[in-house]
């Protein structure tokens, strides 16, 4: 048994010695030059594969020229668009390291993680430009600048420039498979938000791996709602429309915008957050309309997706169906499961509080079911609940600068687990176990888990149980702390609002509807000792995609017992 902390990072598989991700966008440009890339919906510009291409080449020699090249770490801080998508392949191409930052995580959590990285430059639009002025010290190491769009008082180049340089004699750098491409962090929605170091084989390998999975082929038209799913989809030779919305809050959205760039251009394909589609669902079942009949597939991903969210879309989708892959930033795809099987199959299983199925392994992805906090290798049969461990090409190896929690995280396969001694597997932090059938089911967070006196609880086991009810929008399991290893747990609903049905009334039907369920599920190991009912219709949810619930957060809120909107029943 071994782990991060005493044995040296395995090798990286043999690949060809030039790998660098921006060479799909060569390719297309290649074959398809006169197609279109990008589509701006807000404002209605658009890019060419070939005109994407030569202006990828312009900026990748203008970087290089000015030093931004070779391990550079730049943050990116541009809005999606045209600019972003040719500025992040572009960095790609000089062997750049682009830093990507969610703005959605609150400036605190953000500047943090720019001063953590310290970047060498700063690519972004004026308003982060200024930013760095006002907040110097995250900033410190930024030598270089490049403002999209007007420049102001603190100098550098801008985009404009860059675009323009000649690229004709400008040759890129090689870059191979295990060089660092990239430091995406993740959001925090389960802690502080971490530095992901991404190599240019893995995102290769993602790219590969999400287009043969769902067989996408050039020429297919995508509506991307999350902002980097764009960059895989656009390498693959689709035509991206970047639709009307804040990318850094979907559960915002105007669903009715959405909607649109969907039909206007004819998508048959479509990524987004479950909030998106909590928004489009039923402003779609409300204008009583359908999606188009040339969407095919509509990918969601950032948490679980509630069964009336799929419920609710395979009434929308005439001629489509809806895939939800698992998966985290360091380890993505993982598995993958369609909504059509999961309603067919495994709903009955899930509203009686099996967890969350989440499929079965993409191919090449190992995982097992390891003991959890475990650092080695030691595989749980089926049917046994452990934490869910990864293995694959597009898996991470580490966080960036922070050993540490990379050793923590990571584990290397010995020789007598059945696997090759030298994969490393990344430890997910989530709790799960695969059925006699070989499907992974999602039991929830390793730090969601509630401890009691009789067992551990699950939350994705017992909110199952609740969330099948009518008129609960959602749920979450909490617990309160009774000791050093015990928790008492509780469940707080969410009530859906129900046309025409006073609120109170709604409440009070629930609740006794509630109380029910847990007086016959009192001998049930799932619901048992499950005394308290906490009534809240403001769940906080990760900055991402708004749709991870806070559930340490909820238990803070509701510590002791409050009247109104956070009262117990």
């Amino acid at each position: 048994m071994s782990s991060l902390a005493d044995t040296a990072l395995p090798p990286v598989a043999v690949l060809p010695p030039r790998c660098n991700v921006s060479e799909h966008i060569t390719e297309q440009a290649r074959t398809r030059p006169d197609a279109t890339a990008i589509i701006e919906q807000a404002t209605g510009r658009r890019i060419t594969f070939g005109e994407l291409e030569r202006t990828i080449q312009s900026l990748s020699a203008g970087l290089t020229q000015y030093g931004i090249c070779n391990g550079t770490r730049a943050v990116l801080a541009v809005r999606p668009g045209i600019e972003f998508v040719a500025l992040v392949f572009a960095l790609f191409r000089a062997a750049a390291v682009p830093i990507v930052v969610d703005p959605g995580m609150g400036r605190k959590n953000m500047l943090a993680c720019i001063g953590e990285a310290k970047p060498q430059a700063l690519i972004g639009i004026s308003a982060a430009h200024a930013l760095s002025k006002v907040f110097r010290k995250p900033f410190a190491s930024v030598t270089k600048r490049v403002t999209v769009g007007r420049r102001y008082f603190w100098g550098g180049k801008t985009y404009a420039q860059l675009a323009s340089v000649d690229a004709s004699s400008f040759k890129a750098p090689e870059t191979h498979a295990s060089d660092l491409a990239a430091i995406l962090f993740t959001s925090g929605a389960t802690g502080t938000p971490k530095g992901v170091e991404y190599e240019h084989g893995m995102f290769d390998g993602q790219v590969r791996a999400i287009r043969d999975y769902f067989d996408i082929r050039p020429g297919e038209i995508d509506v991307p709602c999350f902002a980097l799913f764009a960059l895989f989809t656009v390498g693959m030779g689709c035509t991206i429309v970047l639709p009307d919305m804040d990318f850094s809050k979907p559960g915002s959205c105007d669903p009715a915008k959405v909607v649109a760039a969907i039909e206007q251009h004819k998508a048959s394909l479509t990524f987004g957050s479950p909030a998106v589609w909590a928004r489009v669902a039923p402003w779609l079942a409300g204008q009583e309309r359908k999606f188009p009949e040339t969407l095919r597939r509509i990918l969601i991903a950032g948490a679980s997706v509630p069964l009336k969210t799929h419920e609710a879309l395979a009434e929308l989708l005439p001629n489509g169906r809806v895939f939800t892959p698992y998966g985290a930033t360091e380890s993505l795809p993982v598995a993958c499961i369609d909504g059509r099987t999961l309603l067919e199959k495994f709903a009955t299983r899930m509203k009686s509080g099996e967890g969350t199925c989440v499929g079965k392994p993409l191919p090449g992805v190992e995982v097992r079911i390891n003991p959890v906090g475990a650092t080695y290798m030691s595989p749980l049969p089926a049917g046994q609940i452990g934490e869910i461990i990864v293995s694959s090409p597009m898996t991470t190896r580490a966080y960036f600068n922070r050993p540490e929690q990379t050793a923590a995280s990571k584990i290397i396969a010995t020789s007598d687990s059945g696997l090759r001694a030298s994969d490393l597997f990344h430890r997910m932090g989530d709790v799960g176990y695969f059925d006699a059938e070989g499907n992974l089911w999602f039991c929830g967070r390793a730090n969601h888990v509630v401890h009691t006196a009789e067992g551990p609880l699950y939350p994705e086991q017992v909110e199952g149980v609740f969330n099948a009810m009518p008129h609960v929008m959602r749920s979450a399991l909490i617990g309160y702390p009774v000791g050093a290893a015990e928790q008492i747990p509780a469940v707080v609903v969410d009530i859906a609002p129900v046309t025409g049905v006073p609120v109170t009334k709604v409440w009070a039907e629930v609740t006794a509807r509630e109380k029910a369920v847990l007086e016959l599920g009192a001998g049930h190991p799932r619901t048992r000792g499950i005394a308290r009912i906490i009534f809240d219709d403001d769940f906080p949810l990760d900055v991402r995609h708004n749709a991870k619930i806070d559930r340490i957060e909820l238990a803070r809120r509701h510590a002791l017992p409050v009247g109104g909107k956070g009262g117990s029943a």
